[in-house]
């Protein structure tokens, strides 16, 4: 709400105003108008004024307390400042002033006449009190706002078309490949800058010199030349330059190199035709130094010169120069990026067609020419002016729908990128590479219109992903780098310009990989207050970053050893990120780096830098479970989230990369592995907590895929511990246990998360290295196995035993055995279900994991499944596993607990005839059992009664238990006979199948059929007459004489399992509490058990004051021992009244009559001798 409307104009020689409010307030926001501009549309006459046209201002503002501060009260006279910098037109600035106090007092201070502002805030009385309690609402993410097609170059058909629009803000401007050419090319001299016809300073190729030479033609490329000069002039130029060509030499090679580069920004005939005319292969030799080959780096640039130099002869010679022995260090590396610009140019070429490119390859290209000016400007060049470049962009049509973020393709990030996404990652990357050039050609000028608005939209560009990535690396360049650190040098007072190269400055100097710039080192050094944006703890933290840089290794090696307060603050993890950047440079730069980090760590005294790391990582992980927690901080910082994700990102990183050549202990290998499954499970809640497009979000991404690349790494075939064992084994037994560990958080979301990680660590396929994992490590880790497998969910049992099912092949019966554990582990718990009490809760979870292992075991079995035969194979060629089958069935039946799923189970066993007996029997029980329902249809009964009689006639005696098939017999005929809708559709072949199971009891010599009533039994048997035949009538008759009917046990009811369980917290915090254990009196140990246990010495030298004592061993009778007691001396420090020995007790104890005692009866002999009962208060 608006608080207050003033113009202020300062008092006294200390240009003083100040603002008193009349009761507490907290200020949001400041809004500063410029002169002339009417703040609100209702009151016109109100008008704001605004002098001078920019400013620095201070404000102040008094603590004031408030009555729900929590934090220390400041003083009631205590002033807090902050600086506004002010640059002109309407700007709001944000005061972030908090909860815990408030103000009355705003003091204005600086070098104005006069400022109109209006107060944004709210009035703490009339806050609304605090909620009593918390009610849950859903918070709404803001949508990304996606950039406008005129901002977004990725979606443009003309990349360069913002940048031309910016270039036409400065009167009479050249066009844009012109400005490209100087500003990055071929730059003019200061007395060019001064003459009246510059920039139009082209060169003339048409004069003829006699004396022309090599050196007179590469002066003559040092100036642009028009770009609508005749291609003939061109022609003519590169003939003249092959007429002088003399015998091979260095001086020649350089020349030439050095022609090649200047015509490569050049027009494009130009490039052409020197390599046409020109027969290089006499110009250039094998022992060319570096200065030439860097030439040849930057002509290489230009796509034709490339084309025209990826020849054998020429590769041939740059290869031999990387093996010279003779040739210095330096420039085998210039031959070296000769020979990869070559080869990255074809894959370029090829990715702008090719929609199965290498476009990570092709990228690498892009980020290389990124490093120098002069290879930067010629690619530019060449992508907006060469026809055949420009065709095969333009083959690639815009999307109708605009995707505001390009790729990131700069990074080591190697995800999967699509043909379309590296076309608008090209296009982005021409589109912010000329709107620099522009911002160059603007700041040279220099022309401030043109020069705010395109700081204005780089500033924006940071803001967006994918562009960020690409205008912070193009910063790096050394123009981009000087220009900026001029604009932070002066800026009092304060410009958008200045406030904008500081916002672009800050983001770039926040990106450790940046402060591998000696030029940005060099332009953080030289920040100096007044700044705009920048406050003086983030100068000091951007300071320190930079030393840091710039003193190199040794003091990285320093900042990654010494221990760091905890939790990590922003500023010590940026300091941290930037030390792992220098030593990640040393290893990746030259050979000789790895040996400069150990001198370091050894100068620091230190030996070992990958327990240093891990250490360091160890308590990275744990400072991000605390925001990640059942318990979540006071507040949590999206910004020191994000560092937290992309600090452990790098520290794995280097992590991964040194752990090859330095092998970890076993000890350290499990701490690494559990951490990473930390921040594994902590990158999957911050993609679901935080926006997709958030840093935390981001970040975190990221860094899932480097926890899954570590987590390979470790388990790689070839990685040892200093032990020498493997390091899969060790991997993956942590992450088994640590499954089932979870600290602070979600038990069975962590368990799922750590599940995803192992699921990622075992191989897609067994064809790479089928006996490593199977016949080397898993065999080792069968316990750990089990639990973890136990503790998973049923979706997540599937898709394991699917993926050890695929990796075993059968080699050692992994999955056979994962099964057989499972049925052991349902026999357990069907068992233990017995003795519970049913209405416990405890029973409760028992049946409920009952129906999930049988859900599990029938999705195994199920015909839809990949697994339905192998689990059927494993079945019936396993004994055990049918037996412990047929068990469980038998202990469901015997606790009359029914699920659908035991009988789909039951009814996919029918399918194989060659199950073992006992599982066949209990089989047919299980079938007999579902058809025992009140609703059975006739459906249900011929699909499940004929294949059980089938299975029970396969059955051997021997494997029959009579009692049970009498039982279930009898009563699935009651339940037949009971069920109108079954005998309503009785036909022939049903009764004959009854008939048939009638005839087959007696048989096996079962005549009872018991828990059937006869007149049910009656009702069964006539239906059947009036269907059968009348041959098959009168044996019938013959079998109901045989077979006897009784109703002799009384039904009990079935329970249904449970699909799912619902619980109240009381329930589920009783069951989460361990047992109490039962009060018992402890068992008496034996003499022999415990010899000393039947001494007592009170005090302990009582014994020796005896007077009797004549020896070690001494015999006591009667009260000898009690008597000697009694002395003062023996009854020091005694708590215990003295005893009577066990004759007298009972001689001299006198009787006491208690009432209500139950006496002797006749007949009913003593146990014990009488005792004597007394009560409280009648002890003598």
């Amino acid at each position: 709400m608006l608080l207050h409307w003033c113009t202020l104009e300062p008092a006294g020689a200390s240009n003083l105003a100040a603002i008193r409010f009349s009761t507490p307030i907290r200020v949001q926001c400041i809004r500063v108008y410029p002169t002339g501009a009417t703040p609100f549309s209702q009151s016109p006459e109100i008008i704001a004024r605004t002098e001078p046209e920019a400013f620095f201002l201070d404000l102040f503002f008094n603590a004031h307390p408030t009555p729900d501060g929590k934090q220390k009260q400041k003083a009631a006279n205590a002033l807090v400042p902050t600086v506004i910098a002010y640059a002109g037109g309407q700007i709001d600035f944000t005061v972030d002033m908090g909860t815990e106090c408030a103000t009355r007092l705003m003091i204005v201070k600086g070098a104005f006449e006069c400022v109109s502002m209006a107060i944004y805030g709210e009035v703490v009385s009339e806050l609304p009190p605090p909620p009593a309690t918390y009610e849950p609402t859903q918070m709404s993410l803001p949508e990304p706002v996606p950039l406008a097609r005129s901002l977004d170059p990725s979606n443009s058909s003309d990349p360069t078309w913002l940048a031309k629009e910016l270039l036409m803000l400065i009167p009479e401007s050249p066009p844009l490949p012109l400005v490209i050419r100087l500003m990055l090319c071929l730059k003019p001299s200061n007395e060019d800058w001064e003459l009246p016809d510059f920039p139009y300073l082209y060169t003339n190729l048409e004069v003829e010199d006699e004396e022309f030479d090599l050196n007179r033609a590469y002066q003559s490329t040092l100036r642009p030349v028009a770009d609508d000069v005749s291609v003939k002039l061109l022609e003519m130029f590169a003939e003249r330059v092959a007429g002088v060509i003399g015998p091979k030499n260095s001086e020649q090679s350089y020349l030439v190199a050095g022609i090649l580069s200047n015509a490569a920004s050049q027009h494009p005939e130009m490039a052409r035709l020197l390599v046409q005319k020109v027969d290089l292969e006499q110009v250039f030799e094998a022992h060319m130094d570096n200065p030439t080959l860097h030439r040849l780096l930057d002509a290489s640039t230009n796509a034709c010169i490339a084309r025209h130099l990826s020849v054998p002869w020429f590769l041939n010679m740059i290869s031999t120069i990387e093996t010279a022995p003779a040739a210095d260090q330096r420039t085998k590396t210039a031959a070296c990026k000769l020979s990869a610009r070559l080869q990255q140019w074809q894959i370029l070429e090829d990715a702008l067609s090719n929609t199965q490119a290498d476009f990570h390859a092709a990228a690498g290209l892009m980020k290389d020419i990124s490093t120098s000016e002069q290879s930067f400007g010629i690619w530019l060049e060449c992508m907006i002016t060469h026809p055949d470049l420009l065709a095969k962009l333009a083959e690639n049509p815009v999307l109708p729908i605009a995707n505001s973020r390009p790729p990131v393709l700069l990074g080591s990030d190697l995800s999967a990128v699509s043909h379309d996404e590296f076309v608008a990652f090209v296009r982005a990357y021409v589109g912010v590479a000329s709107v620099l050039a522009v911002y160059a050609w603007a700041d040279s000028l220099p022309n401030d219109r043109c020069r705010e608005r395109t700081l204005g939209v780089l500033r924006l560009w940071q803001g967006v992903d994918g562009y960020r990535e690409i205008v912070n690396h193009l910063m790096l360049l050394r123009q981009m780098t000087f220009r900026l650190e001029c604009m932070t040098t002066d800026n009092d007072p304060p410009t958008r310009s200045g406030v904008y190269a500081e916002h672009i400055l800050l983001a770039l100097a926040h990106e450790p990989a940046s402060m591998h710039s000696y030029d940005l080192i060099k332009c953080v050094l030289g920040l100096q207050q007044p700044l705009s944006v920048i406050v003086e703890d983030e100068r000091i933290a951007l300071r320190q970053a930079a030393l840091l840089a710039d003193d190199g290794v040794t003091a990285a090696i320093e900042e990654l050893t010494i221990d760091s307060a905890r939790p990590l603050n922003a500023r010590r993890i940026r300091t941290l990120r930037v030390a792992l950047t220098i030593v990640e440079r040393e290893l990746r730069e030259d050979e000789a780096g790895e040996w400069r980090v150990l001198q370091a760590l050894w100068k620091d005294r230190s030996h070992g830098l990958v327990p240093h790391l891990v250490d360091l990582f160890l308590g990275v992980s744990e400072d991000l479970q605390h925001h990640f927690s059942l318990t979540p901080p006071p507040c949590s910082d999206q910004e020191l989230v994000s560092l937290l994700f992309r600090l452990s990102d790098d520290l794995l990183t280097l992590i991964a990369r040194l752990v090859p050549a330095y092998p970890l202990t076993a000890r350290l290998t499990r701490t690494l592995t559990a951490a990473v499954a930390d921040i594994f499970v902590c990158t999957d809640a911050a993609d679901m907590i935080y926006a997709q497009s958030s840093p935390p979000s981001i970040a975190a991404h990221r860094t899932r895929q480097t926890c899954i690349d570590i987590t390979r790494g470790l388990a790689e075939p070839l990685v040892h511990t200093e032990s020498g064992k493997f390091c899969s084994e060790v991997v993956l037994r942590t992450l088994l246990e640590h499954g089932l560990r979870s600290s602070r958080r979600d038990p069975a979301y962590h368990l799922l998360q750590v599940f995803c990680l192992v699921d990622r660590l075992l191989p897609v396929s067994s064809d790479a290295e089928p006996s490593y994992w199977i016949t080397t490590i898993i065999p080792n880790l069968l316990p750990e196995l089990r639990s973890f497998f136990r503790a998973l969910d049923t979706e997540s049992k599937l898709h394991f035993i699917k993926r050890l099912i695929n990796l075993d092949h059968g080699v050692i019966g992994i999955g056979e055995w994962m099964l057989l554990e499972e049925l052991k582990h349902l026999f357990d718990i069907l068992h233990s279900l017995q003795d519970a009490i049913t209405s416990d809760q405890y029973h409760l979870i028992g049946q409920y994991q009952v129906s999930l292992m049988l859900q599990f075991i029938l999705e195994l079995l199920n015909n839809t499944s990949s697994t339905s035969s192998w689990c059927l194979t494993s079945i019936t060629t396993v004994p055990e596993s049918a037996q412990m089958l047929g068990r469980c069935f038998l202990l469901l039946l015997d606790g009359h607990m029914e699920s659908t799923h035991q009988t789909q189970i039951a009814a996919c066993l029918t399918e194989s005839a060659a199950i073992d007996p006992d599982l066949k029997f209990a089989v047919v029980l299980i079938l007999l059992r579902n058809l025992q329902r009140p609703d059975m249809s006739f459906t249900a009964f011929k699909t499940t009664f004929l294949p059980a009689l089938r299975l029970l006639k396969e059955i051997s005696a021997e494997f029959i238990d009579a009692d049970r098939l009498q039982r279930e017999m009898g009563a699935t005929f009651s339940a037949i006979s009971e069920s109108e809708s079954t005998l309503a559709g009785f036909d022939e072949e049903s009764a004959e199948a009854i008939l048939s199971a009638l005839e087959w009891l007696p048989e096996r010599d079962l005549v009872n059929v018991t828990e059937v009533e006869t007149d049910p039994f009656v009702k069964l048997c006539t239906s059947m007459l009036s269907i059968l035949s009348p041959g098959r009538t009168d044996d019938m008759e013959a079998v109901r004489l045989r077979l006897q009917a009784s109703d002799d046990t009384a039904a009990e009811a079935t329970a249904q399992l449970p699909e799912r369980v619902e619980l109240s917290m009381r329930a589920l915090e009783d069951l989460l509490q361990p047992p109490i254990p039962v009060p018992s009196t402890p068992k008496r140990k034996s003499p022999s058990q415990d010899v000393l246990g039947l001494v007592t010495l009170s005090p302990p030298t009582a014994l020796l004051r005896s007077p009797s004592t004549t020896g070690l061993t001494k015999q006591y009778l009667n009260n000898d021992f009690r008597q000697l007691r009694q002395q003062p001396s023996a009854r020091q420090n005694s708590s215990r009244l003295p005893s009577v020995h066990i004759d007298e007790f009972e001689l001299n104890s006198p009787p006491i009559s208690v009432s209500n005692v139950p006496t002797m009866t006749e007949g009913f002999q003593s146990l014990s001798p009488p005792y004597n009962i007394t009560t409280m208060g009648s002890l003598q």
